[in-house]
């Protein structure tokens, strides 16, 4: 694998992480009543940590001098700007499931190229992104528990 094979391969899970759904929710405020306000702060702690790996990848690529390429949110999100929170979180745990297969795919290509950087790298983010999707499935369970007695 050429160099710049690996790294269009780190920035294509760059972009899977920045145009994210977690992303796309954080920046487009669905609707959310009283009950459910300390639960749409928590999922915007949960993008802004998801940020960080972003910038950890794109701080990457700029070592490497690569030209980062942030792409662009799915037009499909469009379509549920306004839905409410609980609505949103199958399509929340659906998208960490996806970021979830491409790092681990990504990982996988990396050893055979003999990157080790960018393996450490990925795994890290890999294992923070799982952590990522248990604590929005928690919050989901807990949406639904408050749902349940109000």
């Amino acid at each position: 694998m050429t160099s710049a094979s690996v790294e269009f391969l780190i920035n294509h899970v760059l972009i899977g992480l920045s145009r994210s759904f977690l992303q796309y929710v954080a920046e487009s405020r669905p609707w959310v009543d009283e009950t459910a306000r300390k639960i749409e702060e928590q999922v915007k702690v949960l993008a802004a940590r998801q940020r960080q790996d972003v910038a950890e990848l794109a701080d990457l690529l700029i070592d490497r001098e690569w030209a980062v390429d942030f792409g662009s949110f799915p037009t499909e999100y469009t379509n549920l700007h306004f839905i409410s929170l609980s609505t949103l979180f199958d399509w929340l745990n659906h998208g960490q499931s996806v970021i979830a297969d491409s790092l681990t795919e990504a990982v996988t290509v990396l050893r055979e190229s003999g990157d080790a950087a960018a393996v450490d790298r990925i795994e890290a983010i890999r294992h923070r992104q799982n952590d990522l999707a248990g604590a929005l499935k928690e919050l989901q369970q807990e949406l639904n528990r408050s749902a349940a007695s109000a």
